[in-house]
């Protein structure tokens, strides 16, 4: 086979050898690492090397016995392993929030989010959020929730209530990840989205009925093409475009209010509201408002 195998010392009085593989080629990395430091910062490899484990009772028989972790990735091993041996770089660190969440769910293997503790911030922040898509908004939760961070799941869940669209968690359910995540989660999420749209939907139809209210009528600074409906100055004689000179005092009424809200809504593509309140996210909404 093409298979090669790198050997990386985090301990050069390491008694053990863990060997993960590389996810995206055939090479296997080995680290050799001190079984007291994983102890002491993993109740599960506190077990592993105890004596009712395989790997546990190869240690007193092989000087230096080789554990193989087939499951683990060895780039995201890596940063876990030089932390916990102190040898940690920033140059090891760059994140996205799909590769972060693969890192949580490592951590949360090895029971180990108390012992990186400060080193979760560090990564959250590395991971850019401001144009960060569904599917990444996702990631992040994921990793927040498996590293039981309670105040970042509150931040990306807020962010991700107005950041994604109706039906986000049809695409979250095509990512094997995002499976992980207990399904009450983005149940719970849809349905906020769902009715912080509703409101804001409900909001602006109310708007025709308190627009409706007000009856009265008066003569505004500006006048009125009587061919093509264009609003001119006071001043104005004629309109240019279509050489009108009937050029009337324009009126600003109920209807004439209505009206215009109406087209407004239009322009900014909020009317009519079904296509874009069930399609568009909180922000998108939002974002036509504030035109």
């Amino acid at each position: 086979t093409n298979e090669t195998r790198n050997l990386l010392s985090l301990d050069s009085d390491g008694d053990v050898i863990l060997e993960c593989q590389d996810q995206d080629s055939p090479t296997t990395t080995a680290f050799r690492v001190s079984r007291k430091v994983l102890q002491l910062a993993s109740p599960v490899f506190l077990r592993m090397f105890g004596p009712h484990f395989k790997e546990g009772n190869q240690l007193p028989q092989e000087e230096s016995p080789v554990v193989e972790l087939k499951e683990d990735d060895a780039s995201l091993m890596n940063i876990i392993l030089n932390i916990l041996h102190f040898r940690s770089s920033d140059d090891n660190y760059g994140m996205d929030a799909e590769r972060l969440a693969r890192l949580a769910i490592h951590c949360d293997k090895y029971d180990l989010p108390k012992a990186l503790g400060p080193w979760i911030s560090f990564w959250f922040d590395k991971v850019e959020t401001a144009s960060a898509s569904s599917e990444e908004l996702g990631f992040m939760l994921l990793a927040a929730y498996l590293f039981n961070d309670i105040k970042k799941f509150r931040e990306i869940s807020e962010m991700a209530l107005i950041k994604t669209s109706p039906g986000f968690e049809d695409n979250w359910e095509e990512q094997d990840l995002l499976a992980l995540l207990p399904i009450s989660i983005p149940d719970a999420m849809s349905l906020r989205v769902k009715q912080t749209l509703d409101n804001i939907e409900t909001e602006i139809q109310d708007v025709e009925s308190s627009l409706r209210l007000s009856l009265r009528s008066y003569e505004t600074s500006q006048r009125l093409c009587t061919l093509c409906g264009r609003a001119l100055p006071e001043q104005a004689k004629k309109c240019h475009p279509c050489y009108n000179t009937d050029l009337p005092p324009k009126y600003c009424t109920t209807e004439t209010r209505i009206a215009e809200y109406f087209a407004v809504l239009r322009k900014v593509e909020l009317w009519p509201t079904l296509q874009p309140f069930g399609a568009c996210s909180v922000s998108d909404i939002i974002s036509r408002i504030t035109r």
